[in-house]
């Protein structure tokens, strides 16, 4: 198993050679409105998220899972498969590794192994990042440590500093023997 990590903070929209990499992005209960790369998600496929949010199609409520297959936005046949994180304010490491482990199962039945994770900034949930960040790390790893295939993952992850994140996927490598990581940054 390999996963050869992206990190990319330049927030200028998603590179042109991920149009056609699907997107798995993370949403609260407490949604309104979408902003930092959610919100840019949301603007690149023309606001079929809000649009589905608005006509409540998806609650965000946690673990629910909705596949958009769009066809009529501003990039036809885009793939975005949104997922419920549940109350902001009750936002746990154990609560999102549950969450994470469950949606790398969706995934896995999907047959999607290179994909664009969008999470929402998780600044004012109250949690510890440093606990949020490495409880992410190891619940991907844990994941892709079972499959013998590389899984190739850009992560857009609002105010978290790259070094954090970093050093939660090492952190979390370590732990599994069969488990390769490649990171590639870009910043502004």
């Amino acid at each position: 198993m390999s996963l050869v990590l992206n990190l990319d903070t330049s927030l200028d929209g998603l590179p042109g050679e991920l149009r056609d990499t699907p997107i798995v992005m993370g949403i609260f209960q407490e949604y309104k409105p979408l902003h930092g790369y959610n919100g840019i998600v949301d603007w690149e496929v023309c606001g079929e998220v809000s649009r589905m949010i608005a006509a409540k199609e998806f609650d965000g409520k946690e673990k629910t899972k909705t596949l958009l297959y769009l066809t009529v936005s501003c990039y036809p046949g885009r793939k975005v498969l949104l997922y419920g994180l549940g109350a902001k304010k009750r936002l746990t490491p154990e609560r999102l590794s549950s969450i994470t482990d469950d949606l790398f199962a969706a995934l896995s039945s999907l047959s999607i192994h290179s994909l664009v994770h969008v999470l929402p900034p998780l600044y004012d949930t109250g949690a510890d990042m440093r606990n949020i960040l490495d409880s992410v790390a190891h619940s991907m790893l844990q994941f892709t440590s079972n499959e013998k295939m590389e899984y190739k993952l850009w992560l857009m992850w609002d105010n978290v500093p790259h070094s954090d994140i970093i050093r939660s996927f090492k952190d979390a490598v370590n732990i599994f023997s069969d488990a390769s990581l490649s990171i590639i940054e870009k910043e502004d």
